[in-house]
């Protein structure tokens, strides 16, 4: 899910990722907006790769969700596909609860107060993302694997 959010006055939209920790800019972002950055010793690891040095901490980023609004700290990383990141623990504090259903997600703000913010599920410029799954061919399975690719290859017969 992708919610729009605002930093330096330029909607944006972000990546909401309950995997993630934290809050995550792209080095590309960062230095586009001429954030103040601080150099980190953290480490951080990400799927399919081995754990790396974080790069940087942007601090106290003006961050506007829905009506919602805060200074942040967003840790700088390499990032490829997506150039903001929300993640769990952010989440948690702010106390946001999702609803993938309803395309939308709620910040908890008092007892019986509470923004809503509607959520998409892509991110708004054409973009198609897909995941994709490489299988690799199981000794004990094999045999099956091929007849199986045999058979849906065959030309249907005439009865």
């Amino acid at each position: 899910m992708f919610v729009d959010i605002n930093m330096a006055g330029q909607k944006w939209s972000a990546l909401i990722d309950t995997e993630a920790s934290n809050l995550f800019i792209s080095k590309r972002a960062a230095k586009k907006f001429g954030l103040l950055i601080k150099k980190l010793s953290k480490k951080i690891k990400t799927v399919n790769s081995k754990e790396a040095p974080t790069v940087r901490v942007a601090c106290n980023v003006e961050l506007q969700i829905g009506e919602w609004n805060g200074k942040e700290d967003f840790e700088v990383i390499q990032l490829d596909d997506y150039d903001y990141m929300i993640g769990i623990n952010f989440l948690d504090r702010i106390q946001i609860v999702l609803f993938p259903w309803a395309d939308e997600i709620h910040i908890v703000t008092g007892l019986l107060l509470k923004i809503f913010v509607l959520v998409h599920r892509d991110m708004k410029v054409g973009t198609k993302v897909f995941l994709s799954i490489q299988l690799d061919e199981d000794v004990s399975y094999g045999r099956n694997i091929n007849t199986i690719e045999w058979n849906a290859t065959k030309p249907l017969q005439k009865s």
